[in-house]
């Protein structure tokens, strides 16, 4: 599948508690992976959740490379990729990278935040001028336990970061609501986490009701998932919705009392 397809029709907010990591398949990489990379996304734990970490090669899914890599992409809460060197060319003498690990850190860049990116290589050779101002790190392989702690350190500050800049989304998002959207986000907070909210489009509420949504489907606070027995849309929070309604909540601009309808 084209990636510009898979994202156009099949992503979505939610993302897993992965780390998605693109490296060479090769035998010779493997202890890399088992021994440092594999461990140190497996000792960071977030909101609960330790990681996992994703590699298309272990996958038991029936879908196609492509789509598991987009899915990966995509979906995973950050992406990792080992882009060392791995030979030289023969005319030039310039060193060169994995041509396949390179293409699934190009789609990362055209579909994730910087901050969700990290690169790591074992080299220092002249690095790619494209890529060069994404974050990346060298790190010693050859020490399994210094390898693995500044790989967890590494992945923490990108997680960190990440997180910083989400607050701050948060705040933008939060300044420019009206009051009728934040009563409407804390409403859709309240609901049993398996219910859905509808709107009935007729009548005198329904311009009120397509103006509300219109404006929290563009914020990313809600989406749609489908229609009614009754032909009515349906919506919930995503996930960036719960934590701005949390935020709401505990920055005491909702209460009780503005939440009755």
């Amino acid at each position: 599948m084209f990636p510009q397809l898979y994202l156009k029709t099949f992503w979505r907010m939610e993302l897993k508690p992965d780390v998605f990591v693109a490296m060479s398949f090769d035998d010779k990489y493997k202890s890399r992976f088992t021994d440092i990379i594999e461990p140190a996304i497996n000792s960071i734990i977030v909101n609960g959740n330790n990681f996992c970490a994703r590699r298309v090669d272990t996958s038991k899914s029936g879908d196609s490379i492509h789509t598991e890599i987009m899915d990966g992409i995509a979906h995973s809460n950050l992406f990792l990729a080992d882009v060392s060197s791995i030979g030289k060319d023969s005319v030039s003498g310039d060193t060169y990278r994995n041509g396949n690990v390179m293409y699934e850190v190009g789609l990362a860049l055209s579909s994730r935040l910087p901050s969700e990116v990290l690169l790591i290589r074992d080299d220092k050779d002249k690095f790619l001028f494209d890529v060069s101002a994404i974050p990346h790190q060298h790190i010693d392989f050859t020490d399994n336990e210094k390898a693995k702690k500044e790989l967890t350190d590494l992945l923490n500050d990108r997680i960190n970061e990440r997180n910083s800049l989400q607050d701050a989304r948060i705040n933008i998002v939060a300044s420019s609501m009206t009051e009728k959207e934040i009563i409407q986000v804390k409403h859709m907070a309240e609901i049993p986490e398996n219910s859905v909210l509808n709107f009935n489009l007729k009548g005198n509420q329904a311009l009120f009701d397509i103006v509300i949504i219109t404006r929290l489907l563009d914020k990313q606070l809600i989406r749609y998932i489908g229609d009614s027995d009754d032909g009515r849309p349906c919506y919930v929070l995503t996930p960036f919705g719960k934590i701005a309604a949390n935020y709401l909540i505990k920055q005491k601009r909702i209460t009780s009392q503005s939440c009755q309808r």
